[in-house]
């Protein structure tokens, strides 16, 4: 069953990474998904949080991240697959088939998925801290005269 209540700041991450990137937003579609997650490839314990599958659409690719709920930090596993993304469209290799995990890739996943999260909540932070210096109303004030 998919969940279409995002956590915060859900939406406005993959925004944010989008932007980041120059991925086309339209070509990227996220679903929060209560199933049951697949269990890691390669015989290693354990479950996927979120998985990258990518489909060829009127000539152009499309890209679905998974997220699953069992996740312990959801946006910081959207990074993580957005990471995958990124890199597939870099080296070309879109639509590989799933293997088991690379460590050395994984780890420079989870860093530039911390790094692009970090950045995401700072810009947040600033923006919602020049929105609070506005006086509140004056742009509904009506001129004096």
């Amino acid at each position: 069953m998919t969940d279409t209540q995002y956590p915060e700041g859900f939406t406005d991450f993959l925004d944010f990474l989008c932007e980041k990137h120059g991925v086309h937003r339209n070509r990227v579609f996220i679903e929060y998904s209560s199933k049951p997650s697949p269990p890691i490839r390669g015989g290693r314990p354990g479950y996927y949080d979120g998985l990258l599958s990518s489909r060829q659409k009127e000539g152009h690719v499309e890209f679905l991240i998974t997220v699953f709920k069992i996740a312990r930090d959801p946006l910081l596993t959207l990074g993580h697959e957005f990471a995958h993304l990124v890199d597939d469209l870099k080296s070309g290799k879109v639509g590989k088939p799933l293997g088991p995990p690379d460590d050395a890739r994984e780890r420079k996943f989870d860093n530039q998925a911390l790094r692009d999260l970090n950045a995401f909540w700072m810009q947040r932070k600033i923006g919602a801290s020049k929105r609070d210096e506005q006086p509140v109303g004056i742009q509904d004030a009506i001129p004096e005269g």
